[in-house]
């Protein structure tokens, strides 16, 4: 899976909202922000959970997914299924794979598909909650006006990935919008529809716009939580 679809994915994965540790005070105007988003979507609730499990669809339900991530660590795995084939993909922090169905896994671990994985990973898990344990430079950018909202911009950039941009909505502090310019091709998230899940909110709806802002996928999230997670999903699987 690559594209919008990767990313969709992985903003599926977690998408609630940003956040630095609360153990940390915030230095600048982005860490003010991404501390409020935290505190409105769960606060100190992110900081518990070993991993986290969520399932759902996308291409206007065609395929179902379930994806799997740890928060202590680079670690994330997804499953999908389109009309009876199936297809996984995941990261362990230090290479990539892909294989469909019972196939050989393509490992990968290049530096271009390292920084890939790094962001779609870093997304999944909303990294920016965890500065300390995945370390990135926050930069804010500008202030936005758009359908009666004001939209702070934040660029984001964890370490060994590539910049994307975090829109958050001043007023309730929940992003709206990532944008990745330097994807491949350029994609854009919007996020809406937030809800409870246990302790936490998340988006429980996502589109995906291509370059030319038409909307080139959409996704659902059906069921989300947390708690203790087996690490070695996440490697490569074995061949059969």
């Amino acid at each position: 899976m690559t594209g919008p679809v990767k990313v969709m994915l992985a903003l599926l994965a977690f998408s609630g909202a940003a956040g630095v540790s609360d153990a940390r005070t915030p230095t600048s105007k982005a860490e003010a922000i991404i501390a409020a988003s935290k505190r409105a979507t769960g606060g100190t609730a992110w900081d518990k959970p070993q991993g986290c499990f969520e399932a759902g669809t996308h291409a206007d339900g065609a395929i179902s997914y379930r994806t799997r991530f740890r928060l202590f660590g680079y670690g994330m795995r997804i499953d999908s299924e389109r009309g009876g084939a199936t297809r996984s993909m995941g990261f362990n922090g230090k290479a990539s794979w892909q294989a469909a169905g019972n196939d050989k896994a393509d490992v990968r671990s290049d530096p271009a598909s390292l920084r890939d994985s790094i962001v779609t990973n870093y997304l999944s898990i909303n990294g920016f909650f965890f500065p300390d344990r995945f370390p990135a430079t926050f930069n804010y950018l500008r202030e936005v006006r758009e359908a009666g909202k004001r939209l702070q911009v934040i660029e984001i950039t964890p370490r060994g990935g590539r910049s994307f941009e975090a829109w958050f909505d001043s007023r309730t502090h929940l992003i709206r919008r990532v944008v990745d310019r330097h994807g491949v091709p350029p994609t854009t998230v919007e996020a809406r529809d937030y809800r409870k899940a246990g302790d936490l909110t998340i988006a429980f709806k996502l589109n995906v716009l291509g370059p030319d802002g038409a909307v080139a996928d959409r996704g659902a999230v059906t069921s989300f939580h947390c708690g203790p997670i087996e690490n070695t999903i996440f490697d490569p699987p074995l061949p059969r």
